[in-house]
């Protein structure tokens, strides 16, 4: 079998190059990207399920600056503000009617990224308070343990994308780095109903 020509090689690359910029028949401008509609009140999880779905349709440089806008004379201009409009609506549609008539005349999908972060994503504080709140507060109660865990999983996680630990080369960095961990088990197994006496001890 001959190996691919030099233009073959150019041609498949200028392709991936313009893939983000394809809008297909499947791809309805009146879609969601989220079950979960952005409220105001759980950017963080909207925010991450959103990236992902904007990756699998890739997309996600829309938002990130990985595709921006070029300018009006450029060939692909036609092509990027119709992908663009596809992404804006997208976002559009993932945001609860409650708060999405503020946003409708942004101009760009990434624009109306930036004001989302800005709105919902920068007050960290509260967000921090509220997890660490009810991370303190959790007990199994009636749910399983499997349930139990899977709860504590998710908001623990969710605090670990709100309070960076700082980095460095030395041997301290791995272990602050587990220090959460150690902190997860001791709730998980003081939240645990009484009938666990045995595994507490």
């Amino acid at each position: 079998m001959a190996s691919p020509s030099k233009q073959e090689k150019k041609e498949k690359t200028e392709v991936a190059d313009q893939e983000h910029l394809r809008v297909l028949a499947s791809d309805n401008p009146g879609a969601s990207l989220v079950k979960n509609l952005l409220d105001g009140m759980n950017f963080l999880s909207w925010n991450r399920s959103v990236k992902i779905a904007l990756g699998a349709k890739m997309k996600l440089g829309f938002i990130n600056r990985k595709n921006p806008k070029p300018s009006k004379t450029a060939d692909e201009y036609e092509q990027w503000t119709r992908a663009d409009c596809l992404v804006f609506s997208w976002l559009l549609n993932s945001i609860s009617k409650d708060i999405v008539e503020s946003f409708r005349y942004i101009n760009t999908a990434r624009e109306l990224w930036l004001e989302l972060e800005a709105r919902y994503g920068t007050s960290n504080g509260p967000m921090i308070y509220q997890l660490q709140r009810e991370i303190a507060s959790a007990t199994q109660g009636t749910l399983t343990v499997l349930a139990y865990f899977g709860k504590l999983k998710k908001l623990s996680d969710e605090l670990s994308c709100l309070v960076s630990i700082p980095s460095c080369r030395c041997g301290a960095s791995k272990e602050t780095a587990d220090l959460p961990v150690a902190d997860n088990l001791m709730q998980f197994l003081v939240g645990l109903n009484d009938s666990f006496d045995h595994v507490r001890n």
